[in-house]
This record gives structure tokens, C-alpha cells and sequence, in this order.
């Protein structure tokens, strides 16, 4: 179970909201990232797939990529799959819980030099690329289609390159889980517009600056 979820889009995403030091940014809006990651990793492991007139979710196929209590909590009630990513669950801290908890991240020692509760991603170099891959802006024809996600969600979200919208040929290179990613990438636009407008404001430092 260590490796599919070391793998995923959301858990790739929660990394690219810590600094150099490991600490989280701090933001609510870091809730919704981790929601959005999620939804792109059932869309893209076929668990959450777009008909015609319904966004159907096989629990199975959810279980298969250990992702089967997100399912079940997504699909839960009568509620869209935009209320879940604006209200559901699981959250940042809950998500950093999962991963310390799989042995995926570990938990940095307390230390005066460091006294606030930080993290081991377990990938450094990786989280580097994906925060530098938004800087570029170039197609890259060999990206998986989870880099593709993390850099679209990443784009949006203040945490990979310059703040704005993923350019097309990464929405196109998700293929039919495209749909998914345009659905969280509009609505994380929508969340943070409406933020900003209440002082919240993911403009600030970049999250790769030491502090």
C-alpha cells in the first residue's frame, strides 16, 4: 500500500505545500488542493469515470488503488462531487496524517532551530521537479498523466511556477480523465478568487522559499 499512495496526485500536491524546512504553508485552501488531488486520482485509476448524464464512481476499482474510504466518502449522500471538494473530507492535516502514519512521510524530530511541526516527503527530488515544472511552461510529451494533474492542480494553487491557469496541453494530455481536471481546476479558481476577496491571499512568498 506504501508505494500507490507515496504515487498519487494528492499526495505529490500535499508536498508541494511545504518549504524547504517541511512546514506546511498553512492555508485552508490547502484542503481543497488535497480534494482535488484525490478526485484527479480516481478519475485517472478509473474509479471515477463521466457518462452522459451522471459522474458514476466503482467502489471497486477505488478499493484496487487504496483509495476505497475516499470513494465511500465522496459518494456519500445526496451531495455533488463539488460539495465534497469544498466541504468533505479527508483534509490537509488528515491527508499528512495517512502519509506519516504508511510510513510514506516521517514526522522531523522537535528542536529549538525548528520548533514547529515539520516533514520528511520521502521524495524530495521529485517535489522539486513538480514545483520547477510549472516554471517552465513547455510540453512535455513523457509526462505521466499523474505529473500532468500535479502540475495543472499545482498551477492554480501558487504552487508550482507563476500563479494562473495550466496551459491546454495539460488538460489534453489527461485524456478522459480531462474532464476531472477541469472540474477541480475551475472550482480551485473559484475557491481562491473568492479567498482573496476575504483577505486570504495565495500570492504571498514562494512556497519554496526557506522560512
Amino acid at each position: 500500500m506504501t508505494e500507490p499512495l507515496r504515487d498519487l496526485v494528492a499526495t505529490r500536491l500535499t508536498a508541494l505545500c511545504l518549504n524547504r524546512r517541511g512546514r506546511p504553508r498553512g492555508l485552508t485552501f490547502d484542503d481543497h488542493v488535497v480534494r482535488g488531488g484525490l478526485i484527479l486520482d480516481l478519475a485517472i485509476g478509473g474509479a471515477l469515470t463521466l457518462t452522459d448524464d451522471a459522474v458514476e464512481m466503482d467502489h471497486q476499482r477505488a478499493a484496487a488503488i487504496g483509495l476505497a474510504d475516499v470513494a465511500a466518502q465522496a459518494d456519500e449522500g445526496d451531495g455533488s462531487l463539488q460539495d465534497w471538494l469544498d466541504w468533505g473530507a479527508p483534509g490537509f492535516d488528515e491527508w499528512v496524517g495517512r502519509l506519516v502514519l504508511a510510513g510514506v512521510w516521517q514526522l522531523r524530530p522537535w528542536s529549538p532551530l525548528r520548533p514547529f511541526r515539520s516533514y520528511d516527503d520521502g521524495d524530495p527530488a521529485r517535489t522539486e521537479a513538480d514545483r520547477a515544472r510549472g516554471r517552465t511552461g513547455e510540453p512535455d510529451a513523457d509526462a505521466s498523466q499523474q505529473t500532468l494533474a500535479v502540475l495543472a492542480v499545482g498551477k492554480v494553487s501558487a504552487l508550482s511556477g507563476k500563479l494562473g491557469e495550466p496551459p491546454s496541453w495539460v488538460l489534453a494530455g489527461l485524456g478522459e480523465a480531462q474532464w476531472a481536471a477541469e472540474l477541480v481546476v475551475d472550482r480551485l479558481t473559484e475557491l481562491r478568487t473568492q479567498m482573496r476577496s476575504n483577505g486570504h491571499d495565495l500570492d504571498g512568498p514562494a512556497i519554496g522559499d526557506p522560512g
